[in-house]
């Protein structure tokens, strides 16, 4: 990927390296994490994980660094595509700048080098179906943001991270008469999957999901099915709540758990199995000695989650805002 860095003379643009620069790029988003009051805590086992499994990617030709002359690491961008249900294409960027270096003139040559990469790739895409570019920022991102409006992008939908500040008062709340919560066995594993991803076939941004998606879902670093609140009708999961404790946020004294990846089988929506499985995962996490938990959202999810975990206590502690233009 080629990046125009002749107005930073400060700067140089580099190739991915692989796993090596893990720690680099994890220290990047801790630092922006830190600069702007957010406390979520990334590792270079995750960055690990989450790149063993990329798809449609290839990142030492999809992939920029920017560092110092001295080889610090400033920013650097990463662009993929996705194949989503509706027939869209998306070609899509990830850019992060370290907190020294919130320039607009960085985070523009950023954008730019990744979506010009974007835009080459889908040019060799010969396929019956929109394509859009497509990219990311927080709310606290305006730098990131403002690059984004510059080139010519719209906001289309929005994120939310929210944040359930104590784990006290945790409603008691039972599930409908034929659902039960079962221990989770190694066998359920592939169903558990298949039933999670069924139910997230109408959301906005489906994609089929593929093999590379079951070995990132089963090499998930912070799995522990201990922690998993799953609905059962007979041989039928009808709900789920995968938590997950990172332990990299509790060594630093953050005792929050995450109720992740949250779903509810289409005939049992609005019957009260996410609002029961929910309660049931916060007083897991507390019975761990967690104080608090997160989970991310749409939105504007069409079944109304983001409403729902507002009823249960939780509060949006940032958001985030997707971003699109058509390829021309």
């Amino acid at each position: 990927m080629d990046i125009d860095l002749s107005s930073l003379p400060d700067l140089r643009a580099r190739a991915y390296r692989g796993p090596v620069d893990h720690s680099a790029m994890a220290e990047i988003v801790n630092r922006w994490c830190r600069a702007f009051g957010l406390d979520d805590v990334s590792t270079a086992e995750e960055f690990d994980h989450n790149y063993a499994h990329l798809e449609n990617c290839d990142p030492v030709e999809d992939m920029v660094l920017v560092e110092t002359h001295d080889g610090r690491l400033a920013g650097y961008t990463r662009t993929d595509w996705l194949q989503v249900e509706d027939g869209e294409r998306k070609y899509a960027v990830f850019a992060k700048l370290d907190p020294d270096w919130q320039d607009t003139t960085l985070a523009s040559a950023l954008l730019k080098a990744a979506f010009d990469r974007a835009a080459h790739t889908a040019a060799g895409h010969d396929v019956d179906c929109s394509k859009v570019l497509e990219g990311w920022a927080g709310d606290v991102e305006q730098v990131m943001r403002d690059a984004y409006l510059a080139l010519g992008f719209s906001p289309v939908t929005y994120e939310a991270m929210m944040v359930r500040p104590h784990l006290d008062d945790i409603p008691d709340l039972t599930l409908p008469d034929g659902v039960e919560i079962r221990p989770v066995e190694e066998s359920h594993l592939r169903t558990i999957w298949e039933a999670d991803h069924e139910a997230f076939r109408d959301h906005w941004g489906y994609a089929e999901r593929t093999e590379e998606d079951w070995e990132r879902f089963v090499g998930f670093p912070h799995r522990d099915e201990t922690l998993w609140k799953i609905a059962w009708e007979g041989d039928r999961v009808v709900g789920q709540v995968k938590s997950f404790i990172k332990e990299s946020e509790s060594e630093l004294g953050q005792l929050r758990g995450w109720t992740e990846f949250i779903s509810t089988h289409r005939e049992w929506r609005k019957r009260g199995v996410a609002s029961a499985l929910i309660c049931e995962s916060l007083k897991e996490l507390k019975a761990r000695g967690m104080t608090e938990a997160a989970l991310g959202v749409h939105t504007e999810n069409l079944t109304g989650a983001f409403r729902l975990y507002e009823s249960l206590g939780f509060e949006v502690r940032e958001s985030y805002t997707t971003f699109q233009r058509p390829i021309d």
